[in-house]
Parts: structure tokens; C-alpha cells; sequence
């Protein structure tokens, strides 16, 4: 199982449907007639009849409005919303998910367009936020559907991409859907999983709705729901929570905006103000800080246990391409050698590298090794989107030496050119070098405790 460090681990993305079963409808006796009650052996005794009072008119029950009405269920719009969802705790000895609850973070965003004057195209995309928990098993225990709001009829596509058509009956019409569904994993350029919705339908349908739920592990409940109808209280999600979207309501909401970041810790021309240059291709001595690392018997983590000031020596390369969208894709990858004195015990290069802003000297990380994190920078009164990612390879060479490759990528405009990359070393050992966190992590390039090891800049 690799960890932080000197291992990486983290749980795929699953993807199922759930369906329930029926309820017990009352019991009757052997000839399937109503038992008649007992006569009293005994005549009961007088009572006083009471004067007739008036009799207040009886107070008329609403009717609910539909399927989510009746069911307190409360339709919500376009946007991040935070619902009880399924986190990875730990791992059995087979491999498989412990699974407990979190506040795990959901979002909704969708379209409309006429398409032949008698029907129209929604688009949907359904986005889950990876969960990580300190032991940086990181995971998307999530599923999702349409709906239809009115009935609670629940259905999902079975094959990915194809256009199915169904029909859906509701209050005595019949109504003709084309429904298609795709999903993305999460990887190092894709920060979300993600689930994407192409349903064709008459232009008076307005019932339209999806929703997003936990997903317990359970591949019996993909193959019962599969290319199925199911009423959304049969989906079978355990503890976790259920959100509903609504189609209107989407639509009548402003679209899903991440917040800008950083803007705080910005120092106005950075680079300049430091006197700090950037370096390119090549391989470079640089003063630095050895770990001595052991294994933790009880836990499995590698933790260092003391610091020693060494040369270290790097090999550093650059790629760049253009991704054909408007954006371009930026990686660095430096190469580190680390050596086992024995199975538990190794000395490695106690470095840290990341992106940084060299106008702000503002650092935007991950939350881990091979998982993607979007920020919104603030640039010269503008907002732009950018996707960072850091990963982590080794290889077991001869002699004990092992070789260590890390990469950052950078995934931004084709016309931002801020993008540096820095490497040092952390003079001090870190606590939490063994603990994740589910937050981004956005700090200034200042606060780290470097001592007399040297700041590298790449570009």
C-alpha cells in the first residue's frame, strides 16, 4: 500500500445505481375475510348522553404538488451544495472500501435549447468533489440519475454514450425521452468526477430533475437499476444523503462559481522585489536537507526522524503543449535519488517543489499526489481558471538506490505566463508529512521554513 512520501495511495472513483423492494401490503386470514369482533357477555352499563355540540367544518388537506412534495424532498438549483456522502476510512485485507460518512460537496450545472420547435435538449453535469481524510485515501463513493419530478421515476441509460429512448408515463400521458450519460474520472487534469446528461424530450415536459447520492459499494444495485425505471425510494444508499436538481430551478440560478483564492497573500511584483531569476532544463547542485526515514510498524507510514544538510543533485525537465482550447498544459519533472539501508529504514531528499505565482509568490497545491485541484486567480482585473496536479514515481534501482520522479503540471490560459516552478527543502521536519487535508492548500512561498537550503525557480 504506498503512502505520502515515499508511497501514494488513493481509492478509484465508483459509479452504480441502487433499487429497493416493496412493501408489505397488510395481512388477511386464512379465507381472506375480515374476522368479525366479539359480542360483550355482559350489557354495559348507562351513560348519559352528551348534549350535540357543533361540529366544526372540516379543514381541507392540501394535496401535494408532486412526487418530491409529498416526500418533504426539497428540489434544489445550480450550484455547490454539501450533502452526507460516503468517505474511504480505511481498507480491508482484501482491498476493499471501509466506508463512513462526510460532508462531501456536490454540484449542479444546466442548460436549455429548442431543438425542432416540438422538443428540446437539457444538458446536465452532475460534479462530486474527491473526499480526502487524513489518511489521504482519497475517493468519489457517489451515483447519480435522472428523475422525473413529478412521479419520482428515477432511470439511468445503460450504456454509456447511446442515446436510449423511453417512455415515460405520467397522469395519464405518455411522454418520449432520448436520455445519454457519460462520466470522467478524477485524474491530474480532470479535479472532479463528473457525470454528464443529454436528455431530448417534448418542449412541454418541465418535470425534468437529477439527482446525486452516496454510493455504498453495492454492484448488485448497478445491475438492478441498469437501463431500469425505479421510483427514487428504492435507490438503495444507506446513510447517506439524497439531492435532487431541478431542471427550472437550475435554470432560474446563477451558474456554479468557485471562489477566488489567494488574493490576501499577493505581494505586489514578487519576483522583482526578491531579486529572484528562473532557471531552465538541466541538472543542478543545490544546497539541500537529507531525511533519515523509518517505517512505522504499527501504521505502515515512513516518518522522518531526523535531518541532515546535504548537497542534493537534480535533473530537471519542461514540457509544454497547447491543448487546442484555449489553454496550454505546463509540466516540470525532477528526478531525485534516494537509497534503503535496509526494508525499514531509508535516506531520501527531504524536498518540496510546487507552481507559484511570480508576481504574487503565491503557491497553489494540490491536496495530494495524482489528484487535480481548479483555482480562480485574480490577474490584472480579470478571473482565470487554473487546474494543478502533483505525482510521484519511483523505481527500485540496483544496490539499493531507488529513483524518485515528481512532477507538477500546471494546466492554465495560453496567454498566461506567470506559471514558476520552485524546489527546496524543508529545514525543519514537518508533523503533518503523513496527514492529509481536504482543503486546498494556498499559501505564500515566505512561509516556508527553508533555513540556509536553497530557492530554485524553473521556467
Amino acid at each position: 500500500m504506498k503512502r505520502k512520501g515515499f508511497y501514494v495511495l488513493a481509492t478509484v472513483a465508483m459509479l452504480a445505481l441502487a433499487a429497493g423492494c416493496g412493501s408489505n401490503q397488510g395481512e388477511e386470514t386464512s379465507e381472506n375475510q375480515v374476522t368479525e369482533a366479539v359480542s360483550p357477555t355482559e350489557a354495559p352499563e348507562a351513560t348519559v348522553t352528551p348534549e350535540p355540540t357543533a361540529t366544526p367544518a372540516p379543514t381541507a388537506t392540501p394535496v401535494p404538488a408532486n412526487y418530491m412534495e409529498a416526500n418533504g424532498i426539497e428540489v434544489l438549483g445550480a450550484g455547490w451544495h454539501t450533502a452526507k456522502g460516503f468517505m474511504v476510512k480505511d481498507v480491508d485485507e482484501n482491498g476493499n472500501p471501509i466506508l463512513g460518512l462526510a460532508d462531501c460537496e456536490y454540484c449542479f450545472e444546466v442548460t436549455e435549447a429548442e431543438n425542432d420547435g416540438s422538443t428540446k435538449v437539457i444538458q446536465a453535469v452532475l460534479y462530486v468533489k474527491p473526499y480526502v481524510p487524513e489518511n489521504g485515501l482519497w475517493s468519489t463513493f457517489a451515483m447519480g440519475g435522472f428523475v422525473d419530478l413529478k412521479t419520482g421515476k428515477a432511470f439511468l441509460p445503460m450504456d454509456e454514450e447511446l442515446l436510449q429512448t423511453t417512455l415515460l408515463k405520467q397522469d395519464g400521458k405518455e411522454y418520449e425521452l432520448q436520455l445519454s450519460m457519460e462520466f470522467e474520472g478524477v485524474s491530474t487534469t480532470r479535479p472532479y468526477y463528473t457525470e454528464r446528461y443529454t436528455l431530448v424530450c417534448p418542449s412541454d415536459y418541465d418535470d425534468a430533475g437529477f439527482y446525486l447520492t452516496g454510493y455504498a459499494y453495492d454492484w448488485e444495485a448497478f445491475i438492478e437499476r441498469a437501463g431500469l425505471w425505479k421510483k427514487l425510494n428504492f435507490i438503495r444508499h444507506e446513510e447517506s444523503d439524497m439531492v435532487v436538481f431541478g431542471v427550472n430551478q437550475g435554470l432560474e440560478t446563477e451558474p456554479a462559481k468557485k471562489p477566488v483564492v489567494g488574493a490576501e497573500l499577493a505581494v505586489e511584483n514578487y519576483f522583482e522585489v526578491n531579486g529572484y531569476s528562473t532557471l531552465g532544463e538541466g541538472t543542478y547542485t543545490w544546497q539541500g536537507m537529507e531525511a533519515l526515514k523509518k517505517r512505522n510498524a504499527e501504521t505502515g507510514y515512513w516518518e522522518t526522524v531526523s535531518l541532515e544538510e546535504k548537497e542534493l543533485t537534480n535533473t530537471i525537465s519542461i514540457e509544454e503543449e497547447s491543448l487546442g482550447d484555449g489553454t496550454k498544459r505546463i509540466k516540470l519533472t525532477s528526478v531525485d535519488m534516494a537509497e534503503y539501508l535496509s526494508e525499514d529504514e531509508a535516506r531520501v531528499p527531504y524536498s518540496r517543489g510546487g507552481m507559484v505565482d511570480k508576481k504574487t509568490g503565491v503557491v497553489y497545491m494540490p491536496r495530494m499526489y495524482g489528484l487535480a485541484e481548479e483555482y480562480v486567480l485574480a490577474k490584472d482585473g480579470e478571473e482565470i481558471s487554473i487546474i494543478v496536479a502533483t505525482e510521484s514515481v519511483q523505481e527500485d534501482l540496483d544496490d539499493g538506490k531507488v529513483r524518485i520522479e515528481y512532477s507538477c503540471m500546471v494546466i492554465c490560459p495560453e496567454d498566461f505566463d506567470d506559471i514558476v516552478f520552485y524546489v527546496t527543502c524543508n529545514a525543519e521536519i514537518r508533523e503533518d508529512e503523513n496527514t492529509y487535508s481536504n482543503e486546498p492548500e494556498v499559501f505564500s512561498l515566505d512561509e516556508i521554513e527553508r533555513g540556509d537550503c536553497d530557492l530554485l525557480f524553473f521556467r
